[in-house]
């Protein structure tokens, strides 16, 4: 006889948060962890610098999994750099000895790199280093380099010369009893990484940039310095034939509007977490990443799909229940742990789950997960401070009013009109576009199609002139007809 499934309420999926399954639940997130494009495996052989894809695609579940990982063993060693309230913008004031611009943001993010370098090589009780090494760690402590608090210290280090007295030279490097800058100390700490030595990994992993929406100057010409001050520090320690390692988590719209001539050579060493080639049926990856995590708890389930959602269904195209699902989200793990809670919600039992449940854990999904992980996403784009979050809540409320779920941009400007402006109604636009909250149809005389940035037909890029279609998700939240 066929052993009964387990009730679906005690299913552990994971978290919305990678850090908080870290905190609350670490054996789900080291054993049920899906190394999706092998983004670990290239990780831990240096191949891989930038982890790009959309908020909630499992960027930091990369870094938090290899923390895990790595946090029993002597030879291997993760240095967590998290961004989330960093003051990035003041990276491009602390004073270099250069002329303001990309030159000395660069700079600026080197010196504070090597830094972390130093930092982590300095754990490494196999480090095998001069005794010059050590006396320039004495003299880096004393001067506050090392810190413990790195926010404070770049929010000094902006607002004052940024200057330091060594006390000896190192390394060669004439820097003793003079007031120097970031560009000597970077001098130094390069001569000082040139002498030291070690059989074990180090890895140095920012994080938390995805909360930056980096609407203003300052901030995007501090993420395209430290983009290119990561690929700098990494090219330097190849060389050098150290295994150390600065990986960064970034948001793949953001690196790809950075302003590079280098772009191209930048994505060799980077990683997609671009969950749609894979489809929106049982086929997806994101049902393997599922059924990962179900097997920590529960090994004799093999098949999470088979075992609740084979349900046949009759809702709008939809005749079964995986690929009913995969259409309410954005194809991201994110979208599929929310959309699966629900579901525990709707069916806490053995059995399959039935077409109602489904539909009732798809309808509370899009009401009370949906709507507010897009109003989110949407905070901090406009410039002016003042009046951006009345500004964003406005034009959400135009977005949530149009009559059907089909609309373009003028039925939202009649609304808008005298509240904002053209261009910043086409910023929200665009960027409501990029986090998958709409979607552009196109109709011509041979063929029609929608395109979702998560999910494209063909390539399709922001265009305010097309007609815009609301995502599945927010259609049911909001009772929007579809025409």
């Amino acid at each position: 006889m066929p052993t009964k499934a387990p009730p679906l309420r005690t299913i552990q999926f994971g978290r919305l948060d990678a850090s908080d399954e870290a905190t609350d639940d670490p054996g789900l997130l080291l054993n049920g962890y899906l190394d999706y494009r092998e983004a670990v495996y290239k990780i831990t052989r240096g191949l891989v610098w930038y982890l790009l894809g959309p908020k909630g695609a499992g960027k930091s579940a990369v870094l938090e999994h290899l923390k895990l990982k790595w946090a029993d063993r002597p030879d291997r060693f993760l240095d967590s750099w998290d961004l989330r309230a960093f003051p990035v913008a003041d990276v491009t004031q602390i004073h270099t000895g250069q002329m303001s611009g990309p030159s000395r943001t660069q700079s600026a993010w080197e010196f504070l790199l090597l830094l972390r370098v130093v930092q982590s090589l300095l754990r490494d009780q196999s480090l095998d280093a001069p005794s010059e090494f050590w006396s320039l760690k004495a003299e880096l402590i004393r001067l506050g380099l090392l810190p413990d608090d790195w926010k404070l210290s770049v929010s000094r280090w902006s607002t004052s010369s940024a200057s330091f007295n060594f006390k000896v030279g190192f390394f060669g490097v004439n820097v003793a009893n003079t007031p120097v800058g970031p560009l000597e100390i970077a001098a130094v700490l390069r001569a000082a990484l040139e002498r030291v030595s070690t059989d074990n990994h180090h890895v140095i992993s920012v994080d938390g940039l995805d909360s930056f929406f980096l609407e203003t100057d300052d901030e995007w010409s501090s993420l395209a310095g430290l983009i290119h001050a990561i690929e700098s520090v990494n090219r330097f320690l190849s060389k050098l034939g150290l295994n150390v390692t600065v990986v960064a988590a970034v948001r793949t719209e953001a690196f790809e509007a950075l302003e590079s001539t280098d772009s191209n050579k930048l994505k060799s060493h980077s990683v997609y977490l671009d969950w749609s080639p894979s489809g929106a049926g049982t086929e997806s990856k994101l049902w393997e990443l599922v059924n990962t995590k179900v097997s920590v708890d529960h090994p004799e389930m093999t098949d999470f799909v088979e075992t609740y959602l084979k349900t046949d269904i009759g809702v709008g195209p939809f005749n079964r229940i995986p690929e009913y699902f995969l259409g309410y989200t954005r194809l991201i793990p994110r979208d599929m742990i929310a959309l699966l809670t629900h579901l525990q919600d709707a069916h806490p039992g053995s059995g399959q789950v039935s077409e109602q449940e489904a539909v009732t854990a798809v309808r509370n999904y899009s009401e009370q997960y949906f709507v507010g992980e897009i109003q989110n996403n949407l905070a901090g784009v406009l410039a002016d401070k003042p009046t951006r979050r009345s500004k964003t809540n406005l034009f959400f409320e135009a977005i949530k009013s149009v009559e059907i779920a089909e609309f373009s941009i003028r039925d939202l400007s009649l609304d808008l009109d005298g509240e904002l402006s053209p261009g910043e109604v086409r910023q929200l636009l665009k960027q409501l576009f990029e986090i998958g909250g709409i979607g552009i149809r196109t109709r011509t005389a041979h063929y029609e199609r929608i395109d979702f940035n998560f999910r494209k037909v063909s390539p399709v890029a922001f265009n305010p002139r097309k007609t815009f279609i609301l995502h599945n998700a927010l259609i049911v939240a909001w009772h929007k007809p579809r025409s």
